[in-house]
């Protein structure tokens, strides 16, 4: 474990699954450009946007478009570099517009930005344009999503150097809203919540908050204390600006983790169970259920 000396590893390893076959089962399927983790992945008609992400030694500006053809065959087609090196950021898509905010530029960095970009899908050669910056801190591990052609962050964490100068996470709560050009403030979560699964499931004029880091086992002795997650699942309901509890998680619950729309739910795969433990679960959330 890393908390005796254990090094974390990033993988590079590309798996599918024919949801088409009820008996199917996984199948590597190639390599990703380099290994990588902690990165916005997102799905859209032409295929995986692969964006940013990092491991040991750095962060990536590159962002690619994965697509998979019908020989199985991966493909990876660039597309316009970030303005900078960033991971553990959050991101959604808007319409044709991809939305990114927050993240770490460097593997050691103390602070998180606040800074906020978006690609038009549709307009590429245009490049990242600079958006206004989240009117709160700085964040890494937040969750967001994308409802009604606005995009929203929920949640997180930022970070600031201790007496030594190794970053000390604060839990945040504060939730916001981004359409028309401009941020508004809405309901604080009940709880903190991070790194819980990104983009967030949405169900009509609702996204939710699946388990995520509420940081009440921040003062164990050791992290292998750690009891896991919380299974509590939130919903957002946009009409009201209102928090509710709905229901939780019937599986161990994961964190660190991409969630990907299919048929009328949203796929869970991979994540973080307790600390330096990753789970190979997959499942199939339905926020109508």
């Amino acid at each position: 474990m890393p908390w005796n000396g254990g090094k974390k590893v990033w993988h590079d390893q590309l798996f599918a699954l024919d949801l088409s076959s009820s008996d199917a089962i996984w199948h590597e399927i190639g390599h990703l450009p380099t290994p990588n983790g902690y990165g916005v992945s997102l799905t859209v008609p032409e295929g995986v946007l692969v964006i940013g992400g990092g491991n040991a030694d750095r962060n990536f500006r590159e962002v690619f478009m994965m697509t998979l053809g019908p020989d199985r065959k991966v493909a990876f087609n660039p597309l316009p570099l970030l303005p900078e090196p960033l991971a553990q950021m959050s991101g959604a898509v808007v319409g044709r517009h991809i939305h990114l905010c927050g993240g770490l530029e460097k593997p050691d960095a103390i602070s998180a930005t606040s800074r906020h970009w978006m690609l038009d899908l549709d307009a590429p050669t245009k490049g990242w344009q600079t958006l206004p910056a989240l009117p709160a801190p700085g964040r890494i591990l937040a969750t967001a999503a994308a409802v009604g052609g606005a995009f929203f962050i929920a949640g997180g964490c930022s970070l600031a150097p201790d007496a030594s100068g190794k970053p000390v996470r604060t839990y945040l709560t504060d939730v916001w809203k981004f359409s028309a050009g401009a941020w508004t403030k809405l309901a604080d979560l009940p709880r903190a919540s991070v790194a819980a699964a990104s983009p967030a499931p949405v169900s009509g004029l609702s996204f939710f908050i699946v388990s995520g880091d509420d940081g009440l086992q921040t003062s164990l002795a050791s992290p292998a204390d750690h009891k896991g997650f919380t299974p509590e699942i939130l919903r957002y309901d946009i009409t009201n600006n209102k928090w509710l509890a709905d229901g939780a998680l019937t599986v161990p619950p994961p964190v660190t983790l991409a969630a990907i729309p299919w048929n009328d739910g949203t796929i869970f795969f991979n994540g973080e169970v307790r600390p330096g433990v990753r789970t190979p679960q997959v499942f199939v959330f339905h926020p109508s259920h």
